[in-house]
């Protein structure tokens, strides 16, 4: 079975207080699970990123439920496509709050095949340093 993963941003599409923000993810996690699709959404106060993984039918499916969504507006897909492995399997969706200067930086890395690289870090190093709590803004 192929994994396939998806990365996206979006905006806030009008003020979301906490526990709207926190009911939303846990929907989502709840739905992620049994698609059998795991991810990490960033959130900045305005923007998301989301990135999901697993197999191809419920990441469509997952990604499907994103798009309808009305908390978040100005949905642009960064990429998709197949994946080596999965990066966060023990997560059907964590959220991470995270200052702008790192989700931007995350949006705007190359994130041409979903690899983890070896010599110059990529969109998926920026990503796992972030939810690791060591992003560099450099």
């Amino acid at each position: 079975m192929s994994l396939e993963a998806v990365v996206y941003t979006s905006r806030v599409s009008k003020r979301i207080d906490p526990q709207d923000l926190q009911a939303l993810v846990s929907d989502a996690e709840a739905f992620n699970r049994a698609a059998d699709v795991s991810g990490v959404l960033l959130f900045d106060g305005g923007r998301f990123l989301q990135y999901l993984e697993g197999p191809g039918e419920g990441v469509a499916q997952a990604y499907g439920r994103v798009r309808q969504a009305s908390l978040h507006t100005g949905i642009a897909e960064i990429a998709k496509g197949v994946t080596g492995k999965r990066l966060f399997r023990h997560w059907p969706l964590k959220k991470f709050d995270v200052d702008s200067i790192v989700l931007g930086s995350i949006a705007r890395a190359d994130w041409s095949g979903f690899v983890q690289g070896n010599r110059r870090p990529g969109a998926v190093d920026h990503l796992l340093d972030a939810v690791n709590g060591r992003f560099n803004h450099a």
